[in-house]
C-alpha cells in the first residue's frame, strides 16, 4: 500500500526533484516504511514519479518503487537488482502504485507460462508484466483496488487508471503544459506556482453538490482546476512535438446488464462460495491482519469468516463505542462473546470530537460531511496501536440491500403502480403539514415524487423546500439513466445501483474510509468491494434483496452460520456519533453564523444557497434541516484551514 504522486512538465531536473520530494514529504503519514522517487527528462519535458510506502506485500527491498521491469530480468529499482538500472532504466517500464491485486498470483502463474520473469513477491511486478503482455487492457483481469501510474517509454507516454469501484483515489492538474497527478489534493497544492487553493479557485459546481450531497463526485474537487478521476477509468498523457500534453480518459468497464437467476439454491452456493474466496483474497498478506467489528451484518459476517481460516487467539477485533442512544456495545459484546476474539475498544467521546476537527480538515483536504469520519479515524488510530492492516465490511450494505432508504424505494414502486389519477386525487387531498418527518408529509412527499419519469426521479427526491441546484439534476439524471438502461428499467434495482456506482462509494464512503485509515496509516480491505459481489449481486432478483418489509433477505441466510441469531436480525443501526447535537451547541452554532456572511461576501455562496440557508435551514430545527448546518460547520472548518485569502 503506498501513496503515489507526479508531474509531466517543463522544469529543470534539480528543481523536479525538489518538487516531487515535497509532494511526498506533504503526505508521509500515508507511507512511513520507505519513499522515494524518479525523475527523466522527455525532450523538452521531466517526467516525475514519487512513492511513499507503508509495506503489506513483499516487505524486502524488492517491493520498492519507483519500480522498473524488464521481461527477461523481472523487476529492479534504486534498492534492488541495481546493478540493472544504471543499463535498461531508459527502455524499460516504471510504476508507481498504491492498492492491493488480490489476484496477482493467479495472474503471475499464466505470465511464467509466457516466459516473463519476476524477481519480486509483489502485485507491483505483476502490474508492469501484465502490462507488457495486454497493454492497457491489463487492468480487465485485476481485481482489487488500486491506482497507478506506469510510463511506457516505447510509446513515450503515461498510464494511469483507478479501480472499478474507486477504493484507491487519484487527483490530477491538467492545462495542456503541465499534467500533476497525486493520491490526495494537497500533494497537487505543492505546485504553489499554480496558485491553487485561492478563494477564486473554488468551484461553484462542486460546492453545490457539496451542500447537496456531502461530498464532491468525481471528475468535480473543490477546485476548478484539479479533478478526480472517476472510477472505472484509465487516463493517458501522452507528450506531442510542439510543447503540448494530450490527454485522454476511457471507460475500461461497463456497468454490467442485470440478468436474474431466479435459482435461490445456486445464488446461495455461490454467495457462500464468494464468502469464503473474498475473505481468504483479503487475507493474503506479510503482515499481521486483523478485523473491525461494530456488531452489525456485515463486519460480523466477514469476522466470522475469518474465524474459519484462523484461529481465535489470533484474531484481534476494534471498535468504537458512543454514548446515549448511538450505542451499540451490546450487540458488539454477543458478538465477541460468541467469537471470542482478542477485543479492543475506546468509547469516542464529544471531547475526542473537538480534539479531532482540525486533524479531519487536514486528512479530508476538500470538503466532506459524513459525521462517520470521525469515529472511522479513532477506530483506526486505535487498530494502528496493534496492526497496519484490518478488514471490514464495507461495501455490504450496497451489495446486499440494507439502507432503510432500499426499503423506501421498495415501497416507491409499489406507489407507482396506482393509477395516476389516484395518486393526483390523494396528493391534493392531503393536508399540508410543517412538520416534514409526519407520517402524512412523507407520504405526500411520495405522491409529489412519483409523477416524475423514472430518469428524473433521484434528482427529484428530498422535500420540494429543499433547494436542488441545476447541476445536481442534470448529473443525477444522466447517472441515472445510465443505471436504468442496465438494469433493463427495474426501478428499485436501478435505485440501489445507483447507490453503487455513484451515490455511496467511490467518492463518498470510500473516501471515508481511504482518508480515516490511512491517516494512521492503516490499510483497509473490504471482501464485499471484490468485483466479483457486484456481478454476481446483479444476478439477484429483487425479490430476494429487499421488499417492503424486509433487507438484505438472501444475505441473512448466506450468513445464518457464520453470527449469532441476535445479529442476524437486527435492524440497521448508523455507525456515527453524536455530532448534530454537539455541533449545534451554542459555541459551534456561533462560528457557523459569524462565518456565513463572510462566506457570503467571497462568493463561496450563490444566491440561492444563501437564500436557503436564510429562509430553510436556519429558521427550523429538525433533523432534515440540521445536516445542512453540519456540512456548512464542516466546510467552514476546512476553508480556515486550506483556503488563502
Amino acid at each position: 500500500m503506498c501513496w503515489i504522486n507526479g508531474f509531466i512538465k517543463q522544469t529543470n531536473k534539480s528543481e523536479g526533484e525538489q518538487l516531487v520530494n515535497s509532494m511526498s514529504q506533504s503526505i508521509i503519514h500515508r507511507g512511513p516504511d520507505d519513499q522515494w522517487f524518479f525523475c527523466q527528462s522527455l525532450k523538452n519535458w521531466l517526467l516525475a514519479q514519487g512513492q511513499v510506502r507503508l509495506a503489506i506485500v513483499d516487505l524486502s527491498d524488492a517491493g520498492f518503487q519507483p519500480m522498473f521491469y524488464d521481461k527477461k530480468n523481472g523487476c529492479f529499482s534504486t534498492k534492488h537488482q541495481s546493478q540493472l538500472l544504471e543499463k535498461l532504466w531508459e527502455k524499460s517500464l516504471r510504476i508507481v502504485f498504491n492498492g492491493e491485486i488480490y489476484n496477482y498470483q493467479e495472474i503471475k502463474e499464466e505470465l511464467v507460462q509466457k516466459w516473463y520473469k519476476f524477481s519480486s513477491n509483489s502485485d507491483t511486478e505483476v502490474i508492469l508484466a501484465s502490462y507488457l503482455e495486454r497493454w492497457q487492457d491489463c487492468v480487465s483481469r485485476f481485481n482489487g483496488m488500486w491506482a497507478f501510474a506506469l510510463y511506457d517509454p516505447v510509446k513515450e507516454e503515461l498510464f494511469c487508471s483507478r479501480d472499478r469501484l474507486g477504493k484507491k483515489p487519484f487527483y490530477y492538474y491538467f492545462d495542456g503544459k503541465s499534467f500533476i497527478f497525486s493520491s490526495e489534493i494537497k500533494g497537487i497544492l505543492e505546485h504553489k506556482e499554480l496558485h491553487i487553493n485561492t478563494k477564486e479557485n473554488i468551484s461553484s459546481e462542486a460546492l453545490d453538490f457539496y451542500f447537496t450531497m456531502g461530498y464532491i463526485p468525481a471528475p468535480w474537487t473543490i477546485y476548478k482546476n484539479v479533478q478526480k478521476l472517476e472510477a472505472r477509468y484509465n487516463l493517458t498523457i501522452k507528450t506531442i512535438w510542439n510543447n503540448e500534453l494530450s490527454l485522454r480518459k476511457d471507460c475500461y468497464y461497463a456497468i454490467p446488464k442485470c440478468t436474474p437467476i431466479n435459482n435461490r439454491t445456486q445464488l446461495l452456493e455461490e454467495w457462500k462460495k464468494l464468502m469464503t474466496e473474498t475473505v481468504k483474497d483479503r487475507m493474503i498478506c506479510d503482515v499481521a491482519i486483523w478485523a473491525n467489528l461494530s456488531g452489525g451484518l456485515d463486519s460480523s459476517s466477514v469476522v466470522g469468516e475469518m474465524l474459519k481460516q484462523t484461529d481465535a487467539k489470533n484474531l484481534h477485533t476494534f471498535s468504537i463505542w458512543f454514548e446515549w442512544k448511538y450505542d451499540e456495545s451490546n450487540y458488539i459484546h454477543i458478538v465477541e462473546k460468541a467469537f471470542w476474539t482478542k477485543h479492543h475498544h475506546e468509547y469516542f467521546k464529544q471531547e475526542d470530537f473537538e480534539k479531532m476537527i482540525e486533524d479531519i480538515s487536514y486528512y479530508y483536504d476538500e470538503p466532506f460531511a459524513d459525521y462517520s469520519s470521525f469515529p472511522t479515524t479513532f477506530v483506526s488510530q486505535l487498530a494502528k496501536k496493534y496492526v497496519s492492516v484490518v478488514l471490514t465490511g464495507d461495501g455490504g450494505d450496497e451489495i446486499f440491500w440494507w439502507y432503510m432508504m432500499h426499503q423506501v424505494w421498495a415501497q416507491m414502486t409499489i406507489i407507482k403502480k396506482i393509477p395516476k389519477f389516484l395518486r393526483r386525487i390523494a396528493y391534493f387531498i392531503l393536508p399540508y403539514t410543517s412538520n416534514n418527518l409526519s407520517l402524512v408529509s412523507k407520504f405526500k412527499e411520495a405522491l409529489r415524487v412519483s409523477f416524475f419519469p423514472d430518469e428524473e426521479f433521484y434528482a427529484n427526491i428530498g422535500w420540494s423546500s429543499i433547494y436542488k441546484p441545476e447541476v445536481y439534476k442534470k448529473w443525477t439524471k444522466e447517472k441515472f439513466s445510465e443505471i436504468l438502461k442496465a438494469t433493463n428499467w427495474n426501478f428499485t434495482q436501478a435505485i440501489i445501483d445507483f447507490d453503487l456506482f455513484y451515490n455511496t462509494m467511490a467518492d463518498n464512503f470510500l473516501v471515508k474510509t481511504d482518508r480515516a485509515s490511512m491517516a494512521q496509516p492503516v490499510e483497509y480491505r473490504s471482501p464485499f468491494c471484490d468485483i466479483r459481489w457486484v456481478e454476481w449481486g446483479r444476478k439477484c432478483p429483487v425479490k430476494w434483496k429487499v421488499n417492503r418489509r424486509k433487507t438484505k433477505i438472501l444475505m441473512r441466510e448466506i450468513i445464518k452460520d457464520l453470527v449469532p441469531c441476535e445479529i442476524l436480525n437486527r435492524w440497521k443501526q448508523w455507525f456515527e456519533p453524536p455530532l448534530k447535537e454537539w455541533v449545534l451547541e451554542e459555541k459551534h452554532m456561533k462560528t457557523i453564523f459569524e462565518w456565513f456572511e463572510e462566506l457570503v461576501d467571497v462568493w463561496v455562496f450563490t444566491s440561492q444557497w444563501k437564500s436557503f440557508y436564510e429562509n430553510e435551514v436556519f429558521k427550523k430545527n429538525n433533523s432534515v434541516f440540521n445536516v445542512y448546518k453540519i456540512r456548512l460547520f464542516l466546510l467552514i472548518k476546512w476553508y480556515e484551514k486550506w483556503v488563502k485569502n
